[in-house]
């Protein structure tokens, strides 16, 4: 723990003193099969966060605290950063191999035996081992991590699971001499990262997750797929009053491409009539728009899920319900920070398919009265369990209310959000209700209010800082391809890093 308290301290006092260098080839030792590369603009960040010399010295004390008998070396830092021979004018890289097998940073080197005096004095604190010089490079290993530097680039990187880092030497040797024309930075996507003037810029594939996690995200894709041909370019920025995250796909594969164009198509623009029905405390709520017949059809075009639906133990017409559904859907979550109680909504065309659930009667007889389904009226049904973990929720009773009402499906596991009356103000009156028409997917997150119900029972002090300073969160996509992602604060003038700072 120790090394990266040093690590990150000697990082922020540096940013109050950027100084200009000239571009390098440092980049040339990222790999070229990374499946994740992150461009932090460290020097852009530090002017919009404040830090100044007054700040980085409270760093530095605090540093001195933690590592004993480091006065020196943090002195030196805080008073002049280019003693520690890394220069962050220029973009810190982050990156991982697929699979996440490997991970990590790569900055650029300004002078390599300021950074050689540096990892010495660490290594005197044993914060490190002895530095190494072979193969072209000069290397350490610091727990779990190998360090390595040139004249053009510093390394620290990480296997999971793996105990010993010296493993990892000669393969970081070999990225240290890629040249021009190799590696990640040789590729046409570098580019994107490389220019974007945004703060953090991140280009991930698809073969980052590992193929467990794959395999339902590909379902009905050719076998032959290459995950590194499905990629997403994101963005990060901190504003005034705001953080803003923009992604969108890249993808090379026509497959995958041709079977999310059918998604896109099957989703409509949201209407926005679900603002209504809830208060404007709502802690979590999301909405949508889908023609539920095209979904159906779009699913029966993959041979596992036609078959799971047609052979399926449960004695229920699939076509009928999803041909049901033609219009906005919502989920809420009233308030996640006391209760698990939602309730989801869907337009539907009728209440016909409601008739297909007495077929499931006989069915749940046979458990012996462990699961239950009995009329609540024509139009509502009310399920029953004296054990919720067998379909993975908490152990115990578990009941769910379903059925149709004034042209909406609805299921909810709590009978009194059905039909609630707002008495004050709805979702429509906040302030990015606005915004949710036309949309094809919106989701909003009342961090204040949940921040404001977690105090209320474990105290301000157990609330993230972040939560405390910010107001709400909102993901929306306007075309159902680029996703936008703010996180809005309660002071809307003040740019995010510097309010941090300030906290």
């Amino acid at each position: 723990m120790r090394k990266y308290r040093f690590l990150l301290g000697a990082v922020l006092c540096a940013l109050c003193f950027v100084s200009c260098t000239d571009s390098s080839k440092y980049v040339n030792a990222l790999p070229d099969d990374a499946a994740a590369v992150v461009a932090v603009n460290l020097e852009q960040m530090a002017a919009k966060s404040g830090v100044d010399e007054k700040t980085a010295a409270s760093f530095a004390e605090a540093l001195k605290g933690e590592i004993q008998g480091a006065d020196e070396l943090v002195d030196r830092i805080a008073k002049d950063p280019s003693e520690s021979g890394l220069d962050l004018k220029d973009k810190v890289y982050l990156f991982a191999s697929p699979s996440g097998s490997l991970a990590g940073l790569l900055a650029r080197v300004s002078d390599s035996g300021k950074v050689g005096r540096m990892l010495e004095l660490l290594k005197q604190q044993q914060v490190c081992e002895e530095p190494v010089e072979s193969d072209g490079c000069t290397w350490t290993v610091a727990g779990a991590s190998l360090v390595a530097y040139t004249d053009a680039a510093f390394l620290i990187v990480a296997e999971p699971g793996r105990s010993d880092a010296r493993t990892l030497q000669h393969r970081v040797s070999m990225l240290l001499r890629q040249g021009d024309g190799e590696g990640f930075a040789a590729g046409a996507d570098f580019g994107r990262l490389k220019d974007a003037a945004e703060d953090v810029a991140a280009l991930l594939s698809l073969d980052l997750l590992p193929r467990t996690y794959v395999a339902p995200l590909t379902m009905g894709v050719s076998a032959e797929l290459n995950l590194t041909n499905v990629k997403c370019l994101a963005t990060l920025n901190f504003e005034e009053g705001k953080a803003v995250l923009e992604a969108e796909p890249l993808i090379a594969d026509k497959l995958m491409a041709e079977m999310l164009e059918k998604q896109r198509k099957a989703s409509g623009r949201v209407e926005g009539t679900y603002l209504d029905l809830f208060p404007a405390n709502t802690g979590v709520w999301m909405t949508g728009n889908m023609d539920g017949g095209k979904i159906f059809d779009l699913l029966c075009e993959n041979p596992t899920v036609r078959q799971q639906f047609e052979s399926s133990m449960m004695p229920v017409d699939f076509k009928l319900i999803f041909n049901s559904i033609k219009g906005d859907m919502a989920l809420a979550v009233p308030n996640p920070a006391e209760s698990g109680s939602f309730i989801a909504y869907a337009d539907v065309t009728n209440r016909d398919f409601l008739q297909t659930f007495e077929d499931l009667k006989p069915l749940l007889a046979l458990t012996g009265g462990t699961m239950t389904l009995k009329n609540n009226g024509a139009d509502e049904y009310e399920f029953r369990m004296t054990d919720g973990s067998v379909i993975n929720l908490p152990p115990g009773n578990a009941s769910f209310w379903f059925g149709v009402k004034d042209g909406r499906f609805y299921l909810t596991n709590d009978r009194s959000l059905v039909g609630r009356r707002v008495p004050g103000l709805t979702l429509r009156d906040c302030k990015w209700g606005g915004r949710v028409k036309g949309k094809m997917f919106y989701l909003a997150v009342s961090v204040k209010d949940l921040a404001a119900k977690t105090a209320s029972a474990s105290g301000m002090a157990r609330v993230a800082p972040v939560l405390q300073l910010s107001d709400y969160v909102t993901v929306e996509s306007a075309d159902g391809k680029k996703v936008r992602m703010e996180w809005v604060m309660k002071d809307r003038k003040k740019n995010v890093l510097r309010q941090f700072t300030a906290f």
